[in-house]
């Protein structure tokens, strides 16, 4: 009997250690992503880790299965993606603008992670609104958009990764015994998912979900969430009806089809989503309504 109970005891150490490490991995990940451009240090880094520089390194890799400067180039890079086809901006400032003193050694690393030069994306934009130009008009674009201006919206997230359908179910089945659990979930509370990655760009076991509910709770003893600010700022706003598993069709309608022909430019921050059925497992498919946001500059 004393030895089994010596041994339920070293196994609900290890598992708290195990959760205090993925918290503090997951908030330092949540913090480089959102201060890419500050170009953090490592010494910040491991502070936010709580662990020495030299430990800090070899456990970010075994959290995240890379360096942690292969994990900020990989992010800046699948971000010049996005600027390459949907800014103004030159390839020279899209260069600098993800930390490379040049512009041959940014297309040296572009081509190496997508077997493409960034002129090829470039141009490969170019004949892609050409291509929507009718005579005298623009490609039509049926679905409706309005353009808000948010404020910061306070809540507390849970991370996936993976294909977004598989990132997407674990994530929430993370979040809503803990919502339901300690009773905050309400008639107004609102449900978000955050897509950090274009499936079209990103390696699918990468990309990051976020499952988010507009709650506030302890969350000390549940190290797999985090409270995390969705921040403010101009948005366009679509209504995606139907299938979630559709979605990534409206996002290229609104991408190719809308966002090329406006006169509006992406701001540096991911896309959102609101579900808008309370209970989306005792929806039919068809009626399920979705709220997409697009930050614009």
């Amino acid at each position: 009997m004393a030895n089994k109970q010596v041994s339920e005891t070293a196994d609900s150490t290890s598992i708290k250690r195990a959760q205090r490490f993925n918290e503090k991995m997951n908030k330092v990940k949540h913090y480089l992503e959102q201060h890419l451009d500050d170009n953090p240090t490592l010494q910040q880094l491991a502070a936010i880790s709580c662990y020495s520089e030299f430990h800090f390194q070899r456990l970010f890799h075994a959290f995240v299965g890379q360096s942690l400067h292969a994990y900020k180039k990989r992010l800046l890079l699948e971000r010049a993606v996005k600027q390459l086809r949907f800014s103004q901006s030159t390839i020279t400032e899209i260069a600098f603008q993800c930390g490379f003193q040049t512009q041959t050694s940014f297309n040296k690393a572009f081509k190496a992670q997508f077997q493409h030069t960034p002129s090829h994306v470039r141009l490969q934009k170019q004949i892609f609104i050409e291509s929507q130009l009718q005579p005298y008009e623009k490609r039509s674009f049926t679905m409706q958009v309005s353009i808000q201006q948010l404020n910061d919206i306070e809540v507390i997230c849970a991370r996936a990764t993976g294909d977004y359908a598989q990132a997407a179910e674990q994530a929430w089945q993370t979040i809503m015994p803990f919502a339901y659990g300690n009773k905050l979930m309400k008639d107004d509370t609102r449900a978000f998912g955050i897509c950090h990655d274009d499936p079209n760009v990103t390696e699918s076991a990468l990309i990051r979900y976020d499952a988010c509910l507009d709650i506030d709770g302890d969350i000390s003893n549940s190290p797999e969430l985090q409270k995390i600010i969705i921040a403010g700022g101009k948005y366009a706003v679509f209504l995606h009806q139907g299938a979630y598993e559709n979605l990534q069709q409206t996002y290229s309608q609104i991408y190719n089809d809308w966002l090329v022909n406006s006169e509006f430019e992406l701001r540096d921050q991911p896309c959102f989503e609101v579900y808008l059925n309370r209970d989306p497992r005792h929806t039919k498919p068809e009626n399920l309504k979705t709220e997409i946001y697009i930050p614009l500059k």
